[in-house]
């Protein structure tokens, strides 16, 4: 898999604020917030793998350092969808009070 995009999030979820970020960005949730083992806590799948894979997916590194990670099999997303997303994405982490930075990778 290749990345296209990264965004990286630093605060503190809870419980709650973790299933509505999820839902504004349409992950499928995964992970157990109060498990320190739980790494992945959402996957969105953006076009199916026989059609060349393109996943998001939420990672937890530390209580208050997230990852947003958007990568592809064999194109990446248009330009136009990735912002769109991009823009989804900045607004929920906004409104849950975390501070984001972005790397576009392709």
């Amino acid at each position: 898999m290749n990345h296209q995009l990264s965004i990286r999030l630093k605060g503190t979820f809870g419980k709650g604020e973790l299933a509505v970020f999820r839902d504004q960005v349409g992950l499928t949730p995964r992970g157990r917030i109060d498990d320190d083992w739980d790494e992945e806590f959402g996957r969105r799948d953006l076009r199916p793998e026989e059609a060349g894979k393109v996943e998001l997916s939420l990672w937890r590194y530390a209580d208050d350092d997230w990852n947003l990670s958007l990568r592809y099999e064999d194109a990446p997303l248009p330009a136009a969808e990735m912002e769109e997303l991009r823009r989804t994405v900045l607004d929920a982490a906004g409104r849950a009070g975390l501070t984001a930075t972005v790397r576009n990778l392709s």
